[in-house]
């Protein structure tokens, strides 16, 4: 009965949402609801290891494989006996010292290397070895930890449990591991970082005969014991995180289905059952093969099909995703699909998290963030865009405040790891607006990191790499900073110079970050026609001046919402239309008119900077009238004032030209018998000299010949006697 109420326990406390009398099914559980449970499930794990940083010496060796053969037939008394044994490559000269995760709470009872005992200290959750002999760089080493005791339970969803399942008045033996972040050393001494992978595992598991017992990769062997006992033995052959090894053991029923990839080849599905939820499972479960070859579309090849996929069914809420083999809760499996997108979320850390492994736990994002973005990307595959836009509003809808998603402050966050998290991936997308581009980035980050561990600057780097921009500008301050852009919106329409013209300003309001974000931000106009257009938007205030050819009666702004943000409407302020202004002659009539909308007329204008050329001046109604008397680039800053003291100023750039003259005193002689040497004097506004040629006094077939800024020109001719006709023209730079 002990052992029943710890159940009943437990469960209330993982299962807020429901009681032991209670089914969770009857109560859906929200995306939302999901990724908390899954945060909170491993925060405190985490945070309790927070102070325990990997040693120094654990960065001297190099996992290569881990051996583990665990007895957990002492079930009542919660017992794990086992031998563990870790194969490493040396890093450093003279290595002799290797230190493991192990917690205290289990006692060892020897350690072993080349068949010699070896001494040790355990304390602080750490096993200090001192090897028997020196190894040099590169050279394998072997030691094995005996040891025996009740597994650690520091924190609420204990990392191993045994607990019991009351079916048809008898008590069923359960056990069920979960690792992450830091629980492997809770159960097996291992060096307890996901920057280490091994390259291959083998997980042998003794049980009594009426006890099935799941784990990562392949079933290698079922090997019957006495008395009354069998020894599953796995073996996962692809590299892999010791958070990612787990074990979990009850009377399961195992049904199997194939993930067909090609018209000659398939993949085993293995599912692993309650006897008691089997009829549910070939309901809720039966999903899986379909949402693999979603997966592989979008990501590419499944990493493991040479050893399966596995779901097997545990105790706790939520779910697990143990390598080839997600463990998932019974309270999902009800008989319906109402939890698809959770299997996608684990389904897809297969590929994020399982086969690119975060490097450090501060990168939780990548493993998590991208997982719950697979869930949109499984609605938009079963319901569309629309769906899939919604699910990102709703089903992954982020809170303020929020983030940093990378490091945040606490490390395991539902709002801000996994759903902040997933939005970057959406509003990376929403930069590119390119999807085969997109999703090749992802495909190059994976193949960049196939088989091992990732960082978000490795991240950044390949699909910036992919996409052709600095994905960082667009994503930093998303991940560095907290909470998202406070955009306010207004626009308005005015005519220059007889076509119409449409101003829109985007300030970014928000006081926390003390900082903007960049984005590509959709303009989406309607009226007599429709425009659409994507304007960078990096200031804290931005103007886009827009020759549309038409005056919009509406604008909507990023109306997919590709951009976690909010959105005001202001009304627009005085704003200055103009972009240039037109270019004068010299000696003649000048005028031109600046445009100011927004704000609340009547208008005034002034010069403020610069200077307009003699002759020129600007009316305090906007004219620039008058007849210029110089020549050159003039620059000046106009400023409109309007009837509530607004302004806007802009700098423009008024350029006259000069009265072109006729060059004077041409001058031509022949200075030698092969060159004939043209001189002029300079002529007013002249910037260079156009020189055509004729054979005839008439000037008929008279051509081109040449252009000079200077004011002479050596006409090379042949020998002889040869007559020549020259015309200079002066001529001026647009």
């Amino acid at each position: 009965m002990m052992i029943m109420l710890r159940y009943l326990m437990v469960l209330l406390l993982l299962c807020p949402l429901a009681s032991a009398d209670t089914p969770r099914e009857s109560i859906p559980l929200t995306p939302k609801q999901f990724h908390e449970q899954e945060c909170a499930r491993i925060r405190s794990g985490l945070e309790r290891m927070q102070a325990n940083a990997l040693d120094e010496t654990q960065a001297d060796f190099d996992v290569v494989y881990y051996d583990l053969k665990l007895d957990i037939r002492d079930y009542y008394s919660q017992i794990i006996k086992g031998a563990v044994t870790t194969h490493a490559r040396a890093l450093t000269a003279d290595f002799n010292e290797v230190i493991l995760d192990l917690c205290t709470t289990l006692t060892i009872d020897s350690i072993i290397s080349e068949d010699i005992h070896l001494s040790y200290t355990h304390s602080n959750n750490l096993i200090t070895i001192i090897l028997n002999r020196n190894y040099t760089i590169n050279e394998i080493f072997a030691v094995t930890v005996y040891y025996h005791g009740t597994p650690c339970q520091t924190n609420l969803f204990e990392t191993f449990d045994y607990w019991s399942r009351y079916v048809s008045g008898y008590y069923i033996p359960s056990i069920a591991t979960l690792s992450e972040p830091y629980g492997a050393r809770d159960w097996w001494p291992s060096k307890n970082t996901p920057a280490d992978k091994a390259d291959s595992a083998r997980i042998a598991i003794t049980v009594a005969d009426t006890i099935v017992a799941t784990s990562n990769g392949i079933l290698e062997s079922l090997e019957a014991l006495l008395p009354s006992s069998r020894t599953y033995t796995w073996f996962e052959k692809h590299p892999i995180a010791s958070y990612l090894i787990c074990m979990s053991a009850t009377n399961y029923i195992e049904w199997n289905d194939w993930y067909v990839f090609a018209a000659d080849d398939s993949m085993p599905i293995v599912n692993y059952v309650y006897p008691e939820r089997l009829s549910q499972s070939l309901i809720s479960w039966d999903g899986i093969p379909e949402i693999l070859g979603v997966l592989e579309d979008l990501f590419g090849e499944y990493a493991f099909r040479d050893e399966k996929y596995g779901q097997t069914m545990f105790g706790w809420g939520g779910a697990m995703e143990h390598q080839c083999n997600t463990t998932y809760g019974y309270s999902l499996t009800n008989g319906s699909h109402t939890y698809d997108y959770i299997i996608a979320h684990e389904a897809a850390h297969q590929w994020w998290g399982d086969d690119v492994t975060l490097h450090t736990w501060p990168d939780i994002w990548l493993n998590e963030g991208f997982a719950s973005y697979s869930e949109a990307l499984w609605t938009e595959h079963e319901q569309g865009f629309s769906a899939y836009k919604n699910y990102m509003a709703s089903g992954l809808s982020v809170n303020d405040p929020s983030g940093p998603v990378y490091n945040p402050t606490a490390l395991f966050d539902g709002n801000t790891v996994y759903d902040k998290g997933a939005w970057l991936l959406h509003i990376l997308r929403g930069v590119v607006r390119d999807d085969p581009l997109f999703f090749a980035a992802l495909a190059e980050y994976r193949a960049r990191h196939h088989y091992s561990t990732a960082t978000t600057a490795e991240f950044l780097s390949d699909a910036s790499d992919v996409l052709g921009i600095d994905v960082d500008a667009y994503l930093h301050t998303f991940l560095f900073k907290t909470n998202r852009p406070r955009f306010q919106i207004a626009w308005g329409n005015g005519v220059v110079n007889g076509e119409p013209r449409t101003a829109v300003r985007v300030t970014q309001t928000q006081t926390n970050p003390d900082t903007t974000f960049r984005t590509r931000i959709e303009l989406r106009f309607a009226g007599t026609m429709d425009s659409t257009m994507i304007v960078e938007n990096s200031e804290w205030e931005s103007l886009y001046l827009l020759d549309l050819g038409y005056a919009p009666s509406s604008l909507a702004v990023d109306p997919d919402v590709w951009i976690l943000r909010t959105l005001t409407t202001a009304s627009l302020p005085p704003t200055i239309l103009n972009t240039t202004v037109n270019t004068g002659l010299e000696g003649d009539p000048y005028l031109d008119t600046l445009v100011v909308i927004g704000g609340t007329a009547p208008y005034s204008w002034s010069l403020i900077g610069g200077a307009l050329p003699d002759g020129i001046t600007l009316t305090a109604t906007g004219f620039l009238s008058g007849t210029p008397t110089e020549y050159g680039d003039f620059i000046f800053t106009a400023q409109a004032l309007d009837n509530n003291t607004q302004t806007d100023t802009r700098e423009f750039t008024l350029t006259v030209e000069g009265t072109l003259e006729t060059p004077e005193a041409l001058t031509c002689r022949r200075t030698s018998d092969t060159e004939v040497t043209l001189n002029w004097l300079p002529a007013n506004g002249a910037d260079y000299y156009e020189i055509y040629r004729s054979d005839t006094g008439d000037f008929t077939g008279l051509s081109p010949l040449d252009t000079t800024p200077d004011t002479f020109y050596i006409d090379p001719i042949p020998a002889g006697n040869a007559i020549r006709f020259y015309q200079v023209v002066s001529a001026q730079s647009e």
